[in-house]
């Protein structure tokens, strides 16, 4: 009984010891999440608002599509993305967050006052040896605040 207890713990600990070898650790994830995940977007990266009338695939889509959007807004207040939960797979290729973000901004079109919170879930893979962000999906939760 004690070898097969001793058995288990070692094992227990190599586990531990070899998991989360790649990129997207829970620790590295953290961090690019803590810097807003600046410079983090695959090349290839699947993106969705619902600021878009559809998604966009790849980061020179995405900076093109969020151009537009952001001319169209002003007086910008966001909240960092709060992450309710991350989760890293055991060999640290890839990981998935999800959480909310809060936004307000003034259109410019009409001067409507817009006010909200989004759900987001956002995926993180190995790319070249660093994790990236694979997909970023988000959606107004609930109604608008006034």
């Amino acid at each position: 009984m004690r070898l097969a207890v001793a058995v288990a713990m070692v094992l227990l600990f190599v586990t531990q010891a070899f998991s989360q070898t790649g990129p997207c650790t829970e620790t590295a994830v953290k961090s690019l999440i803590d810097r807003h995940g600046v410079n983090a977007m695959a090349d290839d990266a699947y993106y969705f608002t619902g600021a878009l009338d559809q998604p966009v695939v790849g980061k020179a889509a995405h900076d093109n599509a969020m151009k537009t959007v952001e001319e169209s807004r002003q007086n910008v207040k966001t909240t960092p993305l709060r992450p309710d939960r991350v989760v890293v797979a055991p060999s640290g290729d890839m990981a998935y967050e999800y959480g909310t973000e809060h936004l307000s901004f003034d259109e410019r079109a009409n001067g409507k006052h817009k006010d909200f919170t989004t759900a987001y879930l956002r995926v993180w893979s190995a790319v070249d040896g660093q994790c990236k962000i694979a997909a970023l999906m988000s959606e107004r939760e609930g109604k608008e605040n006034r």
